[in-house]
């Protein structure tokens, strides 16, 4: 009870310093940004009512992206690990604010935008991101002096948005060059809109010529990024995974030694989940890892979502694992992703098998008949009604289970 009691403080205070830590970065962005843009448009020669209207409007767009953040935290919805390393953001933030001062010095062709729109979304989320892009680009644009200021604003905010919609598939698997291509080519449409349609000039090589500099060096700053990306999240994950799926890990020693029953059972569990979601295509290490901790709970006593998150939280899991885990113990989330999906067939395949091999462990199992009555009571009750699993990917997965007879004897 005791111990129960100081995990419990432990955790509280470790929520108390991320929440004032949050907090201070919150302070620090509404407080840069409205200095920044009042002592630029001082220094671009504003009059006092201007220079009052793009600080009022500044802070009001970062007021709304604060709140974004503050949305995102409670709804725990920030990419990857995101959630932990707000800093991250912070820091990319603050250099596109520097930017988004010294972009209309530039002709309006030339603002390389695109990166700042996927940068601070792949540091956050879509929505804080866009939203954050969206305000500097507003900036911009009060402060840019020439023609075309307001055109320009629905130019980038187009390609802008495009590039998040594109990058918002991007997974472990960091397949870039699609997104690139595709952001690029949306960007190269939306200049050009603008550069020759807008402008009302005759058609001339020598009108392209700023777009296309835009879209070299947006090239060059979104493999700047993903480079650090890469390196900061993707990579991190995938050495992290190769030490939680180690069957020595010592999170699963003490599972081990809480219940041999429930570890071998995690253990069976995770290999099918591999199974599965290598054939599917799916990130294979994260649903292995679901598979190896959907019953780590047993340690604090009991298997269900509190006791699970604590651990998770304790541990510093993959923010993928906590989401799937979250929908398959949680008993007020709807299961839809496809990796809370195969995570439930896979178990309830190994409960099933294990439960009647603890009965008899000679009996004679019908395994076709077993599976195809898990999957016909799974879809009459309706759980997986919402999932994002496809017919086809559904039929696989069935496959794949009634193609492991032989492992299924090693539960005996």
């Amino acid at each position: 009870m005791q111990d129960m009691e100081k995990d419990v403080e432990e955790k509280s205070s470790a929520i108390n310093i991320d929440v004032a830590m949050r907090k201070l970065q919150e302070v620090i962005l509404f407080l840069m940004t409205g200095a920044a843009t009042g002592l630029a448009a001082w220094l671009y020669g504003k009059t006092v009512i201007e220079i009052t209207g793009v600080v009022v409007l500044a802070l009001l767009g970062v007021s709304g992206v604060i709140f974004a953040i503050e949305q995102s935290q409670e709804a725990d919805s920030f990419l990857f690990d995101n959630k932990e390393h707000l800093g991250r953001f912070l820091v990319l933030y603050l250099l596109a604010l520097a930017g988004s001062l010294v972009f209309p010095l530039l002709p309006a062709g030339g603002w390389p935008y695109l990166a700042a729109f996927i940068g601070l979304m792949l540091f956050s989320n879509q929505i804080v991101g866009l939203s954050s892009a969206a305000v500097l680009l507003l900036v911009t644009c009060l402060l840019y002096t020439g023609n075309n200021g307001n055109i320009a604003f629905y130019v980038y905010f187009v390609g802008g948005l495009a590039g998040i919609v594109v990058f918002s598939y991007l997974n472990v698997s960091f397949k870039v060059g699609l997104p690139i291509l595709v952001s690029l080519m949306v960007q190269m449409v939306c200049l050009a809109v603008q550069e020759v349609l807008l402008v009302n000039e005759q058609l001339k090589l020598q009108l392209f010529l700023i777009p296309a500099l835009n879209l070299l060096v947006s090239l060059i700053l979104l493999l700047i990024l993903l480079k650090y990306f890469s390196f900061s999240i993707i990579y991190k994950n995938r050495d992290l995974f190769m030490d939680i799926n180690d069957p020595e890990c010592p999170l699963l020693v003490e599972l081990k030694n809480a219940s041999k029953e429930e570890y071998y059972h995690a253990v069976h569990t995770a290999y099918l989940c591999d199974r599965i979601a290598k054939r599917l295509k799916l990130d294979d290490a994260m649903v292995k890892a679901c598979g190896y901790y959907h019953r780590i709970g047993i340690i604090k006593g009991e298997v269900n979502w509190e006791n699970t998150q604590f651990i998770l939280e304790e541990n510093r899991f993959p923010q993928q694992v906590k989401d799937v885990l979250r929908e398959y113990l949680d008993s007020a989330e709807q299961m839809v992703s496809k990796e809370t999906i195969i995570l439930l067939f896979s178990d309830t395949v190994i409960t099933s098998i294990s439960y009647l091999f603890s009965k008899d462990p000679q009996i004679e199992i019908d395994y076709p008949k077993i599976i195809n009555g898990i999957f016909k009571k799974r879809v009459e009750s309706g759980m997986i009604d919402q999932s994002n699993l496809t017919f086809g990917e559904f039929q696989e997965m069935k496959k794949i289970l009634l193609e492991e007879r032989l492992y299924y004897d090693f539960l005996r």
